[in-house]
């Protein structure tokens, strides 16, 4: 089970007990912690570094952050250096080397780099024995799923189980009415089950490629909303 918010936050305080900050953060200095905390996730998430964490409308101290242990420390040290101007100090070396280190690894074995395909008028070069036609000869374009932590990746001939949560898009007291799908060739949707606001899918790559599945919900009030589910199938 991951740590809770709050016990990431009171680690970050840990780290950097100062002169001038005391052991036992103030019910203030835990707001102020859990404010940076999600504003840190949602940061490590534009950059595509991607985790589990679990992010609310309302955020509680004792909420599980759903981060995985393996990135406890980076959690908790790169918070610590973003807490200490808050007391006019800079975290100690230590803690910002600790920091730049955790963070690099997380970067490196969560985050989803984006890739530039050879433009087509690019030649393959001498090692294609491919001359004729001329879409032989040069690359061309593939089309590739969104480089995102949205996107969903899938193996070949692997089945997996994925979750789709619409309670976001849902208005107060509205509850959902319907539903259709469509799914992409290169993708098989093996099973969808539905738990009030939160669809289940059971999912099964085919052929490599990028491929969607479309979740199209007719609410009570009669809004209707297709939500794209992106799939990057790799061999």
């Amino acid at each position: 089970m991951s740590l809770t918010k709050v016990e990431h936050i009171l680690a970050a305080y840990s780290s950097i007990r100062i002169s001038g900050l005391t052991s036992k953060p103030s019910p203030g200095e835990i707001e102020t912690g859990l404010s940076e905390l999600e504003n840190m996730m949602n940061e490590f998430q534009s950059r595509n570094i991607c985790s589990t964490y679990i992010f609310e409308d309302t955020p509680e101290p004792k909420t599980d952050s759903g981060i995985d242990p393996a990135y406890n420390n980076a959690t908790q040290k790169c918070l610590a250096v973003r807490l200490s101007p808050y007391f006019g100090k800079e975290a100690p070396k230590t803690i910002q080397r600790q920091a730049t280190q955790a963070l690099s690894n997380w970067s490196a074995r969560s985050g989803k780099t984006n890739m530039i395909s050879p433009p087509n008028r690019q030649a393959r070069g001498s090692g294609n024995n491919f001359r004729f036609p001329n879409w032989i000869r040069f690359y061309r374009t593939n089309e590739a799923a969104p480089i995102s932590c949205s996107t969903f990746e899938l193996k070949v001939d692997e089945i997996d189980f994925f979750t789709v949560d619409f309670s976001g898009y849902l208005l107060d007291g509205a509850t959902i009415d319907s539903f259709t799908t469509k799914v992409d060739s290169g993708i098989e949707l093996t099973s969808i089950t539905q738990a009030i606001d939160v669809f289940n899918l059971e999912c099964k790559g085919l052929t490599a490629g990028f491929n969607t599945i479309t979740i199209t919900i007719t609410t009570s009030t009669g809004r209707v909303n297709p939500e794209v589910i992106n799939f990057s199938i790799i061999q």
